[in-house]
């Protein structure tokens, strides 16, 4: 009889101890799915990852993975939820690199709503990769429903999990905080190819190592004493004009004097219409199509007549517009905040010093224009912040022309021309246009608009479509410029592109004949520059105009963090500190992004790169200067410099 009661509890025993081990299994596999479920869809160098890295994911992973199963109850369902996410995020990473040639960052997590709001002009499709991870993802569901045994669930078992759930979640974050994973794991996510470094190191590794550099940290150096001593030279009471050299520009504000007297609030000076040029890109500049129909044709005239004109040079490609407009109105480099940081996103900008609150303490009227949903990247918190008056987002502008479905630039420059009618006194108005938005397979181009690249090389029809919006850029460009010419208002105009289009990865590969992942810093910011100008129409030239007009002489290359300076003295516009500044700093570093920066001589130079000539060191030093000042604007509340 006891026998029999032995052998009864050794077979209850026996299955109980075995679902344990098959469920621990099935945990195990979770994560080596879900790691294969995040790098598959679009790293072909998953295998080759190094077994530090790949462990280090893992453990990442596993971490997640324990959360979802203590939180799902310890269920089979939370197992397949977290291989799910996985895979949603690893197709997710396969589009977004696909169309915009980086991959998810976590700043992106900040901009869901953007993302969602421009999906819709990209055509989604499926490859054999996504087809093959869909089928794992399947095939692991049914092995799980079929051979882990399902857990009873006792009553004090709800509390436990939720506990243990919240203990796991606490214990990734302390980790998260107390824990350099940079340092700790030896990872390098280099900020110009964010891609292959989750190639290589993993999607989860170099995601969390990202999200560390999102808190932005005090600079070497930075104090009120060391604030001082870089503005100081440059801190004069109150706006001036600036005596500017007819040769060779305005080439030190710091060293120049006072033309006239500050005048009395409002300043009449001339209009400025500031014209971010959706993906506005000049693609005759890559090798083999200089003499194609590449070039924007009109633009280049008026680039010739300009007070400036040149490359400038940006922190983005493929997308991320939010931080040009970031670099252009606060004169902030984001090689100074380093990749995946969206400042619109992240930062409450109250306060900054940038172009919007310089025109509206000279008495402007300030106004900002983009035909899309005002809460993309924050822009209808943000334009407040900066000080906006007006916000004219795409409820504005719902019966505007459109092409390829976009608003059409012209349809915004009426507005801008609206702006300065209705209001009294000078106008400045930043214009963010959409037109020229990706993808670039839409299929939408009229016939009469179509356009082929004249080349052998590139034969591809995103290229075209993207050319054909272009062109129409071009048209529409032609009519502002006449208009402006036609009027008896002063006004400058600044037009710029905001970054390359997401194809730029595959042109230079296809026209410079190596990859991307090899390319020297030179060759590596051909797909980070676009084309600008600083123009005057008629009246502004005039002999009775408000200000004295300047050419700039030595900007036919720079960066988006110094057209607002070149505006103020090419415009002869009232300086400040800070554009006084800003001028001196672009004699020792002309240009300088995301990726590196260029030295007096004309040499681009990785960051942290070793010094190897004076006119390095001294870029070098006043990179060191600027860190420190735009922090101060930047996060500095207090700071006695910021005249916002």
């Amino acid at each position: 009889m006891i026998d029999g009661q032995n052998n009864n509890l050794k077979k209850q025993e026996g299955p109980g101890a075995s679902d344990v081990l098959k469920r621990a299994a099935f945990f195990v596999a979770t994560v080596l799915i879900g790691f294969l479920l995040l790098e598959l869809p679009w790293n072909p160098e998953v295998f080759a990852i190094p077994g530090s890295y790949v462990v280090a994911n893992l453990l990442i992973l596993g971490l997640g993975c324990a959360i979802f199963y203590f939180a799902g109850q310890r269920t089979r369902i939370s197992l397949a939820i977290f291989a799910g996410t996985c895979l949603l995020a690893g197709t997710a990473n396969f589009f977004i690199i696909t169309f915009k040639g980086q991959p998810i960052v976590p700043a992106d997590l900040f901009a869901l709503n953007t993302a969602a709001s421009v999906a819709g002009g990209y055509s989604l499709f499926v490859t054999g990769q996504l087809i093959f991870c869909a089928a794992l993802f399947a095939g692991f569901c049914v092995a799980l429903a079929k051979l882990c045994p399902k857990r009873p669930l006792a009553g004090w078992d709800v509390a436990a999990n939720c506990t243990a759930a919240l203990l796991l979640a606490c214990l990734g974050v302390m980790q998260f905080s107390n824990v350099d994973i940079k340092e700790e794991c030896d990872v390098t996510v280099d900020v110009w190819d964010v891609r292959g470094s989750y190639g290589t190191q993993g999607t989860a590794l170099c995601f969390l190592s990202r999200a560390q550099e999102l808190t932005p940290t005090e600079p070497d150096g930075y104090s009120p004493e060391s604030l001082d001593a870089i503005l100081g030279p440059f801190n004069r009471p109150g706006p001036e004009l600036i005596q500017a050299s007819d040769e060779a520009g305005a080439q030190d504000a710091a060293s120049s004097t006072p033309e006239q007297a500050p005048p009395a609030e409002p300043f009449d000076g001339p209009n400025v219409i500031a014209i971010m040029n959706e993906t506005f890109s000049d693609l005759s500049e890559y090798p083999g199509l200089e003499n194609s129909n590449a070039a924007p044709t009109f633009f280049r005239e008026v680039a010739a007549d300009a007070l400036a004109s040149g490359d400038v040079y940006v922190s983005a490609m493929g997308g991320g517009t939010c931080n040009s407009e970031f670099e252009f109105l606060t004169g902030a480099s984001m090689g100074n905040m380093g990749g995946g940081v969206y400042p619109y996103v992240l930062y409450d900008l109250e306060g900054v010093d940038n172009l919007a609150s310089y025109f509206r303490n000279l008495g402007y009227g300030t106004h900002a224009i983009h035909p899309a949903e005002a809460a993309n990247w924050r822009r209808d918190r943000i334009y407040g912040q900066l000080g906006f008056e007006t916000f004219d987002d795409i409820t504005t502008m719902e019966d505007a022309d459109t092409f390829r479905d976009l608003t059409t630039d012209k349809a915004t420059y009426e507005r801008a021309l609206q702006k300065i009618d209705e209001n009294d006194g000078p106008q400045f108005i930043f214009d963010v246009t959409i037109q020229n938005h990706g993808g670039y397979d839409t299929g939408l181009v009229p016939a009469e608009d179509a356009v082929r690249l004249d080349s052998d090389t590139v034969v591809n029809p995103e290229v075209d479509e993207f050319l054909a919006a272009i062109k129409r850029s071009d048209e529409d460009l032609r009519w502002l410029i006449d208009e402006l010419n036609a009027r008896e208002e002063p006004t400058i105009v600044v037009f710029f592109g905001d970054h390359q289009p997401g194809f730029a990865d595959w042109l230079f590969e296809a026209t410079y004949g190596t990859s991307v992942e090899s390319a020297e810093l030179e060759e590596v910011q051909t797909r980070y520059r676009t084309p600008y100008f600083i123009w005057a129409n008629a009246a502004a030239r005039a002999e009775d105009a408000p200000t004295r007009l300047t050419e700039i002489g030595d900007a036919s290359v720079t960066s988006l963090n110094f057209l607002a300076s070149l505006l103020v003295d090419a415009a002869g516009l009232p300086s400040t500190t800070h554009s006084r500044y800003m001028t001196s700093l672009r004699q020792m570093v002309p240009a300088v992004n995301l990726n590196g920066y260029r030295d007096a001589e004309g040499l681009w130079h990785w960051f942290g790169e070793e010094t190897a000539s004076e006119a390095q060191e001294k870029a070098q030093e006043a990179l060191k200067s600027y860190r420190i000042v735009q922090y101060d604007n930047l996060f500095n509340q207090d700071s006695a410099f910021r005249e916002a």
